[in-house]
């Protein structure tokens, strides 16, 4: 499950049109910095029913995001999540903290772990699958809460 918080809120007129003056707008892209507005966005994540990969055990899992770039299809290391021990329905702590364009593809790619090690190699523990989306789908869903199977 990844979830994206919703911002609901109440903000009386008068202090309304004051904060209009500061929301970004189209007039705001500068075309030689580049720089689109975008919204900040912070993901959860937690699964269910994971499998089982430890023998005396259950898995001890840790969950990896990448994205990829724009101009090239690589894939980089946004950021991992703390390993939680013996479980296999973790609610991971550590929030992603991305930036959302809303006119742009941004392809994410979620990968889990068993942790069998303190080592930082992700080769040396078991891989138990990955789940791609975008933010957009995320952003997108309903209560802004995205459930996909692990393939």
């Amino acid at each position: 499950m990844l979830e994206a918080p919703a911002w609901n809120y109440w903000v009386p007129m008068e202090d309304a049109m004051d904060k209009f003056d500061d929301m970004a707008s189209v007039s705001d892209f500068d075309p030689i910095q580049g720089s689109i507005p975008a919204t900040k966005v912070e993901i959860t994540v937690s699964c269910r029913n994971l499998l089982d990969k430890d023998t005396f055990s259950k898995s001890d899992p840790l969950c990896v995001l990448y994205v990829q770039g724009i101009e090239t299809i690589q894939w980089r290391e946004f950021g991992r999540t703390e390993v939680i021990d013996n479980t296999l329905n973790p609610d991971f702590v550590r929030k992603f903290i991305l930036d959302y364009f809303f006119e742009e593809r941004q392809n994410l790619r979620f990968d889990l772990y068993d942790v069998d090690s303190k080592s930082l190699d992700l080769s040396k523990h078991d891989f138990l699958g990955q789940m791609f989306c975008t933010l957009g789908e995320i952003v997108g869903s309903p209560g802004s809460r995205l459930e996909k199977p692990l393939t």
